[in-house]
């Protein structure tokens, strides 16, 4: 994504933050949806009284949804979550304990990056201003919230939360590398294939989308979601190639799916891109493993534990697919990168 790559934006840092990095616990993602939904209404500041009706309810409901949420084994804000939706805790209870135990750690963790001050700032910290204790949003966060990603974005939290919630609920080693995580074409999502059921894990396009910076793979234009021009996803290696006697990898895994416009879609059809194209998906995926990604064992265990092992991995896909199918297709992309 651009932040790697040396360009700063508001959206690459908002992307580094929530997609990059160790998850303990997974309160940066209901603190980060909740910042956008308050920035959304042109807010410049907000106390903690605020943000904790929303911010617990996020909470709540995924602890519904998995009862684990951290990798720690007590929580007492967590605790007051489960007891909440227990009827154990009325709400404004369940809101002081959110305001005294919620925010102690997320406020000041969350704009890291490797332990450092990332290199945008979205709010300033003022919960010891005694006149105005709370946070005061920055431009930068209040212009993320008004841009045309800002969508992208919130799927994209959602989508890693849902990740997470599986590598935790699962265990990596022995519960998804167990199982098979194929990509349904019908639901458009990553699905939690055992022996004795099938659960949908969350969106193929909030999932890969952040890894893109919102871009399409082929031509590298800006997609928005729900404007009939993408983000379509995408068989680097054609799914057509199953049809016929092909020899190589699982083309309907994740470490060959990527999101497309609706016009580099139609226009490479069931072809191969060109074989300078692919050092792009090479580094997408290395990209996925090395933001310590929850499936990352999935992506090495269907690619190479090594980035050479990758390489190699992916050549030798490559020069079987184009044996298949000999023509391929020159993305717009690929002119910029000579």
């Amino acid at each position: 994504m651009d932040y790697r790559r040396g360009v700063v934006t508001g959206e690459s840092v908002w992307r580094a933050i929530v997609l990059y990095g160790a998850n303990s616990a997974t309160y940066k993602f209901a603190f980060g949806a909740t910042l956008l939904e308050v920035a959304a209404t042109g807010r410049n500041h907000v106390t903690l009284e605020e943000l904790a009706p929303r911010y617990a309810e996020l909470l709540c409901e995924a602890l519904q949804r998995q009862p684990r949420q951290g990798t720690s084994a007590r929580s007492k804000f967590l605790d007051a979550c489960r007891a909440f939706n227990a009827g154990e805790l009325d709400r404004d209870t369940l809101h002081r304990r959110t305001v005294q135990l919620g925010f102690s750690n997320v406020i000041d963790a969350f704009p890291k990056l490797g332990g450092d001050q990332a290199p945008v700032r979205f709010y300033e910290d003022e919960r010891k201003n005694s006149a105005a204790p709370g946070l005061v949003l920055r431009d930068e966060l209040l212009g993320l919230a008004g841009s045309v990603q800002a969508q992208d974005l919130d799927a994209e939290t959602a989508a890693r939360w849902r990740l997470v919630e599986t590598a935790w609920a699962t265990g990596i080693s022995d519960g998804v590398l167990g199982s098979t995580l194929v990509y349904d074409r019908d639901e458009q999502a990553l699905v939690l294939q055992s022996d004795r059921r099938r659960r949908s894990v969350t969106g193929v396009v909030g999932a890969l989308n952040g890894y893109q910076d919102g871009r399409c793979a082929y031509c590298e234009e800006l997609m928005t979601q729900n404007v009939g021009t993408g983000p379509i996803v995408e068989h680097v290696l054609p799914w057509k190639l199953g049809t016929r006697l092909w020899r190589g990898p699982d083309v309907d895994a994740i470490w060959n799916l990527v999101l497309a416009c609706l016009s580099c879609n139609n226009a490479k059809r069931d072809r191969a891109p060109h074989e300078t194209w692919m050092p792009w998906l090479e580094q997408r995926n290395n990209d996925l493993i090395e933001s310590r990604h929850p499936l990352r064992e999935v992506l090495m265990t269907q690619t190479g534990a090594t980035a050479a092992e990758r390489r190699d991995f992916l050549k030798l896909a490559y020069r079987r697919a184009t044996e298949l199918l000999p023509v391929v297709w020159t993305p717009p992309a690929v002119g910029r990168m000579a």
